[in-house]
C-alpha cells in the first residue's frame, strides 16, 4: 500500500497537521491534539511506500523526532524532490504544480503563511484561517499524486531514450565493424 503524506509545522518545529492520502482509506487529516503517534501508525501501519515532496530531509525525520516514528526504515520513501533533481527539473512543489497545470485553490500560500494560519488559529480562535490552513495541506498531499505520475512517465521517456542511443551507438559499431571487414577482403 502506498501513501502520499505531509506535514505543516510551527515556528518551533512542532507538527500541528499531518495530511495522508491512501487507500482504501482515502483522505485523512490530524491537526493540534489529534496529531498522536497512535493516530499515525493506525493510518500508516500497512503502508510499504511513502510518496512526499522533500520527505527524506524534512517531513520523515521530523516524524521521527517528534513521534518516534522511523518511516524511512519501516516503509520504502518515494520523495518526489530527489526525483525532480534527477530529471533535471527546478523549482520547488508550487512551481511544479504551475509547469504542470495542476491546479489548487490555495495559491500564493507557501510553508510561512502556513504557520502565520496556524498561529491566526491558535490565537485568536480564527477558523477560517484553520479553514485555509487544512486545504493548503490537503493540496500538498493530493498534487503529489499526479506530479508523481508524470514524473514517472518523464523517467520512463528518459531510460527509453538513454536505450536507443545505445542502440545507435551499438549500430554505428557494427557498421564501422562491416566497413572494416568490407576493406580488408
Amino acid at each position: 500500500m502506498k501513501a502520499y503524506l505531509d506535514i505543516e509545522t510551527d515556528r518551533q518545529g512542532n507538527v500541528c497537521v499531518i495530511g495522508i492520502f491512501c487507500e482504501p482509506v482515502g483522505f485523512v487529516q490530524f491537526y493540534g491534539a489529534d496529531v498522536t503517534t497512535r493516530n499515525l501508525e493506525q493510518v500508516l501501519g500497512r503502508v510499504k511506500t511513502i510518496v512526499t515532496f522533500n520527505g527524506d530531509l524534512f517531513d520523515l525525520p521530523t516524524l521521527d523526532k517528534y513521534f518516534n516514528l522511523d518511516l524511512k526504515g519501516a516503509c520504502c520513501s518515494l520523495d518526489l524532490f530527489k526525483m525532480k533533481k534527477h530529471l533535471g527539473l527546478r523549482g520547488g512543489l508550487k512551481e511544479l504544480e504551475k509547469m504542470y497545470g495542476i491546479k489548487r485553490k490555495t495559491a500564493g500560500i507557501d510553508g510561512y503563511k502556513a504557520i502565520l494560519l496556524w498561529e491566526k488559529y491558535l490565537k485568536k480562535g480564527h477558523s477560517g484561517s484553520l479553514k485555509t490552513l487544512l486545504e493548503y495541506n490537503k493540496e500538498d498531499v493530493i498534487n503529489l499524486i499526479p506530479l508523481e505520475a508524470i514524473f514517472i512517465r518523464k523517467m520512463e521517456a528518459q531510460k527509453e531514450m538513454e536505450a536507443l542511443r545505445k542502440l545507435e551507438k551499438l549500430k554505428e559499431s557494427n557498421d564501422m565493424k562491416e566497413l572494416g571487414n568490407d576493406g580488408a577482403m
